[in-house]
């Protein structure tokens, strides 16, 4: 901000310096001062005296009485044209003075009523707080960074000019695919994470950057080159699950969830195992059962013209908010209204994601608004809506977002409405 007073101070300036200058200047370029004139006269005169002498025009007697009274106007002229000499001196400066005052006054007026924008100074001041903040997400203290309450569009733009500037950093490209990721921008995510890839070919980490982000951009369908990445990962690093996660939750989007049992029940007979990965894959391997063990029903209602033209579920939800809650909202803020299987991953099955704005909110959850094509709201039966606030954006809950009450609804056919209210702060 210092600097923009800085460089408007110059501009103030030269404007002043480009109307001042030839004002000051204007006499002594277009005009010549009242003795110069008297004496340029002067001399023509005389001159013309001593030609009538010569040519006998005059008498020697009258000469001299003619020159002293020619000397005479001269000192006369002389005398009334330094007072003129100097009112117009003082009349330039009259001028000058009134400019210094009225060209920076008059600029700044015209900016502070139609160039000056509040938002000028935000950014500003953004952009130093990232370039503090970035330094301590790049050593990879993610928590210090959520305390700083930042956006991730500010930490987009934050990443994209640290690349700008250091296209090398495979750090940088990175978490540039990680916050895409976030923000359901598969394409984009996956051209990082294939870029950090290429600079640093052996990170574990980048490869499975790159397969999640592969995996969302071909909607959660299994290819060929993403299998061998994850059965690659998974020989590397046998203890990670979250090899173990994608390759499962790939096989289960594909319709082959005997498959991804098998996947995922390998993780959880190793001797050690995280525990909250444990819980979350028993809970997959126990929904992917219940629904492999209906496959063939599956089949026969596919066979059904009469099941294919059924009425597919659709959740009509309001969303409230608490008065104590309404008021500390800023309008970057983003709400997100989402419905999860209540037994199955935890991957939401239709989400809207929208900027806060006047309550109550009003949103439609249905197949259409589901994140992969084979996890949809008509593949189960009983789902729980919920409704959160995240002041960054943030794709995944965090410390400091606001949520509600979830609601429980058994799914059926055609239309059914949730109520929710935003009124507790997580801690």
């Amino acid at each position: 901000m210092t600097l923009l007073w800085v460089l408007m101070g110059a501009m103030a300036l030269v404007g002043m310096l480009m109307v001042i200058i030839p004002v000051i200047k204007y006499q002594e370029q277009h005009e010549l001062s009242g003795d110069v004139i008297n004496s340029m006269v002067y001399r023509d005169r005389l001159k013309e005296l001593d030609q009538d002498l010569q040519e006998g025009r005059i008498l020697a007697s009258d000469y001299e009485p003619l020159k002293k009274e020619l000397e005479l106007t001269l000192l006369d002229d002389v005398e009334a044209s330094q007072p003129d000499q100097k009112l117009k001196r003082s009349g330039h400066l009259s001028l000058v003075l009134p400019l210094i005052v009225i060209v920076p006054v008059a600029a700044f007026i015209v900016y502070w009523s139609e160039g000056y924008r509040p938002e000028v100074g935000q950014w500003f001041d953004q952009q130093k707080k990232m370039e503090r903040i970035l330094p301590i997400l790049m050593a990879g203290d993610y928590e210090a960074v959520e305390k700083e309450g930042v956006g991730l569009d500010d930490l987009i733009r934050a990443l994209q000019k640290k690349i700008q500037t250091h296209p090398e950093d495979h750090r940088a490209w990175y978490m540039l695919g990680l916050s895409y990721l976030q923000l359901r921008m598969p394409q984009q995510s996956e051209l990082a994470f294939r870029r950090a890839l290429s600079l640093d070919p052996d990170n574990v980490d980048y490869v499975m950057g790159y397969t999640q982000s592969a995996l969302s951009a071909n909607g959660g369908e299994l290819t060929t080159e993403i299998r061998q990445n994850l059965e690659l990962l998974i020989q590397q690093q046998p203890d990670n699950p979250k090899p173990y996660m994608s390759l499962g939750m790939a096989l289960f989007q594909s319709g082959d969830p005997k498959s991804a049992v098998g996947v995922w029940q390998a993780y959880l007979d190793r001797p050690q195992t995280d525990p909250r990965a444990a819980e979350l894959l028993q809970k997959s391997v126990a929904m992917a059962r219940q629904q492999s063990a209906s496959m063939p029903e599956a089949r026969s209602e596919h066979a059904d013209p009469a099941a294919q033209t059924a009425v597919k579920p659709v959740i009509n939800v309001r969303v409230d908010i608490a008065p104590e809650v309404k008021s500390q909202l800023k309008s970057s803020d983003i709400l997100f209204i989402y419905a999860k299987a209540a037994q199955g991953p935890p991957l939401p099955l239709a989400v809207v994601r929208q900027p806060v704005a006047d309550w109550p909110v009003a949103a439609v959850l249905s197949d259409e608004n589901a994140m992969t094509p084979t996890m949809t709201l008509s593949k189960f039966d009983k789902v729980v809506v919920q409704a959160r606030i995240s002041p960054t954006g943030n794709a995944i809950p965090q410390s400091g977002d606001w949520v509600g009450p979830t609601q429980v609804l058994e799914l059926k056919s055609g239309a059914q409405s949730a109520s929710l209210r935003i009124e507790n702060r997580m801690p």
